[in-house]
């Protein structure tokens, strides 16, 4: 008898993707807050899919530049403040997330959702 498994397959998390978190302060001078620099929140395995033509038409928030989901195993810390970062022997792309979409069946996975080529070296926060 077959088992019903929960949790992401191992198989589809094929990329290792840095998370990282923005160190904001306030300028003196404009009282605005600013990305001064991002703190590593580690690496984890993640599923880098191009979000879809159908997806794209269906979402007012995806024509606005999300272009990219990520998915990856659970966790309760990652915020839309954040990015990712994946490395590879191509250069790295960085990629803003735009907005975090748990998937409450199980809590196994998140989906980030994002764009890419932003908050490279100090974005809004």
């Amino acid at each position: 008898m077959a088992t019903k498994t929960t949790g992401m397959a191992a198989g589809a998390l094929r990329h290792r993707v840095q998370l990282q978190e923005p160190v904001v302060q306030i300028d003196a001078d404009t009282g605005e807050p600013v990305i001064t620099d991002w703190l590593d929140h580690g690496q984890v395995w993640a599923a880098i899919e191009s979000v879809s033509g159908r997806e794209w038409l269906q979402s007012a928030a995806f024509r606005e530049g999300v272009t990219t989901r990520i998915r990856i195993r659970w966790r309760d810390d990652v915020t839309s403040m954040w990015r990712v970062i994946h490395t590879r022997t191509s250069g790295d792309t960085v990629y803003c997330v735009d907005a975090v979409l748990p998937r409450y069946e199980g809590m196994s996975e998140l989906h980030l959702m994002c764009g890419s080529g932003t908050n490279t070296a100090g974005g809004q926060p």
